[in-house]
């Protein structure tokens, strides 16, 4: 059965940190319900002369009255969507309409899914989830052109959704085309696994990145409790490490290093020491950062990085708790808030005036 389902900036003073696990340290990381109709033949379907009427009438301007009052066979399902039915909020807000190919009208025309024979709606199922299932593009991509949005959100008996399958397969283009067509990157199935946990077990290193990128949360965990990069590291420490197995290991590895770039801790630092270019060849700025924590001191990337540290490191800033802070009495008239304090700091240093 085809089921419809109807998806921070850092904050001040705090490091976004993209960082892998190392020497076992913690990662750290800143359908529709249907009505009877008559039965059809296997090749065509009927559907009652009443509906077909109503949902043509304006389909079908040249066709004559008493014509339309006749039951019409459908000779497929070529289109399916999702339209506002009801009061907003409400269980019946939404119902899906199905685009029928009729015999003996010139356009084709959408009906009430509630008023369409079982087989016609069954046919047309079979034909999207076949398509998924073995990465057919053609197919995939010309069903969307006709359902999209439907399609994209449907979901069959064991939950699993188009993307589901698109990733099971490793087909690149009918991602893509699902995901255009507002597919939910992070849709559970039965099990919990989502379409990432499905690329990253079958090894597609790019379907990978491409739903990260899409916004696809690589910590969200599947029904025993494992994130895509759990099973990632799980498959690695159960493949060895041979020349059989090593392009295996090099790909799970890949994978690995994808999705920790895009799993974030926030993380208060209790200083930047320094910069430096990233000797990756990439030119981009990298920040010595000391955490509050044992953590050890770690190179963080400028993009991880919080603006307003950015800006206090390159001002010359500092940040440090207070232990104690004392101001002397003042003969002075003048506003409060111009007095400087002769502050303690925490961590030994000389004391200072401050603001």
């Amino acid at each position: 059965a085809m089921h419809t389902a109807t998806a921070a900036a850092p904050c001040a003073g705090r490091v976004f940190a993209r960082l892998a696990r190392a020497n076992g340290a913690h990662r750290r990381h800143v359908g529709a319900q249907s009505a009877r109709v008559p039965r059809r033949a296997r090749d065509s379907a009927r559907v009652s002369a009443t509906a077909t009427a109503e949902a043509t009438a304006d389909a079908s301007a040249e066709s004559a009255p008493d014509d339309l009052a006749n039951a019409r066979e459908v000779e497929s399902a070529e289109g399916l969507r999702i339209v506002r039915s009801g009061t907003e909020g409400s269980d019946d807000a939404f119902e899906l309409e199905f685009l029928l190919r009729v015999k003996g009208v010139d356009s084709d025309v959408w009906v009430p899914a509630a008023l369409v024979a079982d087989d016609v709606k069954r046919d047309y199922e079979a034909k999207w989830w076949k398509a998924c299932r073995e990465g057919d593009f053609d197919v995939v991509e010309r069903m969307l052109k006709g359902g999209g949005e439907a399609l994209a959100s449907a979901r069959d008996d064991d939950g699993r959704s188009a993307l589901h399958y698109a990733c099971g397969v490793g087909s690149e283009e009918c991602v893509r085309a699902i995901i255009a067509r507002g597919a939910e990157v992070d849709a559970k199935d039965k099990d919990s696994f989502t379409p990432l946990h499905i690329a990253a077990g079958y090894l597609h290193e790019k379907i990978v990145e491409t739903l990260v990128r899409s916004g696809a949360n690589p910590e969200l965990e599947d029904a025993t409790g494992r994130s895509p990069l759990d099973l990632v590291e799980t498959l690695t420490i159960n493949t060895p490490a041979t020349t059989v197995t090593f392009a295996r290991r090099s790909v799970l590895e890949s994978i690995a290093k994808t999705l920790e770039q895009f799993v974030f801790e926030e993380v208060p630092p209790a200083a930047i020491k320094r910069s430096r270019v990233a000797d990756d060849g990439s030119g981009e700025t990298e920040f010595l950062v000391e955490w509050l924590d044992d953590f050890g001191d770690q190179w963080v990337a400028r993009r991880d990085v919080a603006d307003d540290l950015v800006r206090d490191f390159e001002n010359g800033l500092e940040y440090a708790t207070v232990a104690r802070a004392y101001e002397p009495p003042s003969r002075q008239s003048g506003p409060k808030k111009n007095r400087r304090k002769l502050v303690a700091w925490a961590d030994g240093a000389p004391p200072t005036w401050e603001p």
